[in-house]
This record gives C-alpha cells, structure tokens and sequence, in this order.
C-alpha cells in the first residue's frame, strides 16, 4: 500500500500524523537557539601574550618566534603570523579545513605549555582561543555617574559586572573605557643613588613584604590552631613604612625616604563616550551556541533590578543600554519570515489561477504550512538554529514543495 492510498484509506491515521507533526514543529522551533547567523568553525587559532615593559622587537624575538616555531610543527597548520606591538603580541595559526580545530586548539595550548620555561618569566599567562565570529558582544551598556574614574570602575568591576556574569548562558562582562585603581611607588633617583638602592630591590622587597605567608598549624586542648603571616597592604601609608634597607646595622630605609607612594589611576588606553559625555561601557557575551536573543533579554531584564540597587548610591550611578544585538536578529529574522509568508500567499495565487480549482487551491494552501512546520523538528534533531540562513532555505523550498 502507497502513501497515497494510505491517506485515503485512513483518514484518521493520517490527519494525527500531520497534528503531530505541527505539534513537533511548534515545540522544536520554540527550543532552538536565534541568531543572525549559523554556529560555524572555522580553522583558525589565535595566541595572545601580554609582556609589560616589553617594545615590539622583545615580543617578537623573545615572545611571537618560540611560540611560532613550536606551533609549526603541528600537523595540519597552514600559515603561521603574529602582530607585535608594545607588551602585547598576538599569534594566529591557520589550519586546513578538514583539521578539527578543537584538537588543534588544545595541541597549541600544549606545545605552549612544554615551552613555558623558555619564554620569559615575567610574561603573563599566555591567553588561546578558536576565531569565532560570532563572539561579538550582544548587549553594550553605559554606566553613567558623576563619582570619580576609580570609584565607577570599582563599581561596575565589583558589583554590577558579577551581576551580570550570573544571568543564564553569560560568557563574561568586559568593561571599557575605566581607570582602574593603582597604588603608584615614585622614587627619587638621587635618592636611590645615595643610599646605594637598585628599583629592582624596591620591588622584590614590596612584593615579600606585601605577601600573606601560612606559618603552619598547633594542635592545643584538641584544637586546632593555624598561624599565618598577615603582610598584606592595607593604606598608602603602610606601604611607605616598607623597610627597604638598612643602613649600617641599625638605621631603616623606608618607602619614603627614597621616594612617595601615590593612590592614582592606571595609564587611560582607551576611552568610551555615550553622546557627548565620558562614560564606562559594560559589553556583555554570551556563551557559544546559546541563544542570542533570550540571552539579551535576560540581560535587558536585569537592567532595572540593578538601576535599583544603585538609585540610593553616591554619584547617581545609572546604567544605559546603548546597543542591544538581538535586535538585528530579530529585524531579519521578521523580514525573512514575511519573505516566506509572501511566498506561500502568491503560490496559493498561482496556483488558483492555473488550476482553476477551488479544492486543490484547498489542499495546497494547508500542505505549505503543514510541511514547514513540520520541517523543525528535523532542523532541530540536526543542531542546527533558526537563523537567516535556514529560513532563506526554507523559503526556497516553499517554491520547491509547489513545484513537486
């Protein structure tokens, strides 16, 4: 028996068949991720390693060239380039199309990791990652106050930049545009040369000295007591009693008899302005193959809680949306989606004014939204998301399906 004496011979059979698979439709799509575009990687890797103090030549000899000798004899890898500038330099590595760049990201992360010794100590911990074009911010905030740089930066770092950290499916919250704070030590050269003193020394010095040491632990009356070394740095005024040397056997040398200690700002890099005013500028991630466009609502939805929290704060601090990427999404996705039901109306015409009939007019008008209803669940069993890309396939297919 055929499919088509099947549907005449069981009517019922057939009409819960298409009620189940409208219903499969309608609850896979509801479950698939949104975005612009589909979720695709491609094969390329890319090192990043910060060397403060290092100029562009050290990178390169120092930092980019290991690093690109040992990644070169990965196999697979297709071209190798760095860029290198002041303290930073950054590696790309390309590999052939059909190299599992999940594979080839952690061979990188190994191979960097078996030549750690070589590279200089002082470098910070070398940051690798897959190129993902989709790893793009959805959601940019400001965050609008009259308190100084510092204190807004310590605000947004401290309180608001976890709050947004623990939406569901949030990769992370960078911020622009803020001055961190910086406890600055300004020495006196003259001074450094009087008392016979290397910066070097000042340094290592403040960084044992500002250390909390474990001392062990003392079992007392069945109790256990641990002992620790608290040095670490509590005011600008501890740090300037820092003794650095001692001069003769028992004359200290201190912070501030070679130079001062200042409560400042780290060196401004980049500056953000919402209209015409400064501002700091939170920018939100999400997590890959989330969905975009609940994830950005959920970002949206937290917004006021948080306005909230700091309406009673010094400063008036306020965060503004700015820039909210789903919106993109969605105004294609809307577009698209008119394209479709424009399609499936003038297919309907067509069809009525070539055939002339009223019934198969009936039946090709309940057929088109049945079958692309019916299509996400298979959409949604192969991973794929709804996006620009799929829905322009299934448009094409409405032309298909009457062709057929």
């Amino acid at each position: 028996m055929n499919l088509s004496s099947l549907s005449i011979k069981r009517p019922i059979f057939i009409t819960c068949i298409v009620i189940l698979m409208i219903a499969g439709g309608i609850i896979a799509q509801r479950k698939m991720p949104v975005d612009l575009f589909p979720n695709v990687e491609f094969p390329f890797v890319q090192v990043m390693v910060t060397y403060p103090g290092a100029g562009p030549q050290e990178m390169e000899n120092l930092v980019a060239r290991p690093i690109e000798e040992e990644i070169s004899t990965i196999s697979g890898v297709k071209k190798i380039n760095s860029q290198n500038s002041e303290g930073f330099s950054l590696i790309f590595a390309k590999f052939e199309l059909d190299v599992d760049v999940k594979d080839a990201e952690q061979q990188i992360r190994d191979r960097i990791s078996a030549i750690r010794k070589k590279l200089p100590k002082e470098i910070d911990e070398p940051t690798i990652k897959r190129f993902d074009p989709a790893d793009q911010p959805i959601v940019m905030m400001a965050l609008r106050s009259k308190l100084p740089p510092k204190e807004i930066f310590d605000v947004a770092d401290d309180e608001i930049r976890p709050m947004f950290e623990s939406v569901n499916k949030v990769s992370s919250v960078q911020i622009f545009g803020g001055r961190k704070r910086e406890i600055q030590v300004q020495l006196d050269r003259a001074k450094l040369r009087e008392y016979e003193i290397s910066p070097s020394q000042v340094a290592d010095k403040l960084g044992l000295t500002g250390e909390n040491i474990p001392l062990g632990k003392s079992d007392k009356s069945g109790k256990q007591v641990i002992f620790r070394a608290v040095g670490e740095f509590s005011s600008v005024k501890v740090i300037e009693d820092v003794i650095v040397k001692f001069l003769g056997n028992d004359v200290p040398i201190r912070i501030k008899n070679i130079g001062k200690v200042v409560d400042a700002e780290v060196d401004e890099t980049n500056r953000a302005y919402s209209g015409n005013e400064k501002t700091l500028v939170l920018a939100v991630f999400r997590q890959s193959g989330a969905n975009t466009v609940k994830v950005a609502q959920d970002v949206k939805n937290k917004i006021p809680q948080i306005n909230k929290m700091l309406s009673d704060r010094k400063g008036n601090p306020e965060i503004v949306l700015i820039r909210d990427g789903s919106k993109q999404i969605l105004n294609n996705l809307v577009d698209v989606k008119e394209s479709i039901f424009l399609g499936i109306l003038l297919a309907i015409v067509v069809v009525f004014l070539f055939l002339a009939n009223f019934r198969s007019t009936i039946i090709t008008g309940l057929a088109l939204p049945n079958s692309l209803i019916g299509a996400f669940v298979f959409i949604g069993i192969c991973g794929f998301s709804i996006n620009t890309l799929t829905l322009l396939a299934m448009s094409l297919a409405v032309g298909l399906l009457i062709d057929d």
